[in-house]
């Protein structure tokens, strides 16, 4: 979705994985396609180490799942979640999820 969106004109786009071979497959997509408007970081969006905040716009395409679907501690999870989203979303931006749960 970000590959798309960057094609759009959307710019300032960031894109987190807490998997180095996801970022490393999508830095190549980036390359490949000159998107050069789109930065990528290796990052546990539970446990974030760095100061990512005032995001219009967050998009989550399964992360949220993974972590309800996990039996350790998924309650917790959960709530580590959503104080995440609340650091780096702006007041009044937008949180868009797309899940597979029932």
């Amino acid at each position: 979705l970000m590959f798309l969106m960057a094609k759009f004109g959307f710019s300032n786009i960031t894109g987190i994985d807490y998997s180095p071979s996801a970022i490393q497959l999508s830095g190549s997509i980036i390359e490949k396609e000159g998107l050069s408007n789109i930065k990528l970081k290796v990052e546990d969006f539970l446990n974030l180490s760095t100061k990512l905040s005032g995001f219009h716009i967050c998009i989550d395409k399964g992360t949220f799942d993974a972590i309800s679907l996990n039996p350790d501690n998924a309650v917790e999870k959960r709530k580590q979640y959503v104080k995440s989203l609340s650091r780096v979303l702006k007041v009044k931006g937008f949180f868009l999820i797309t899940s597979f749960f029932n």
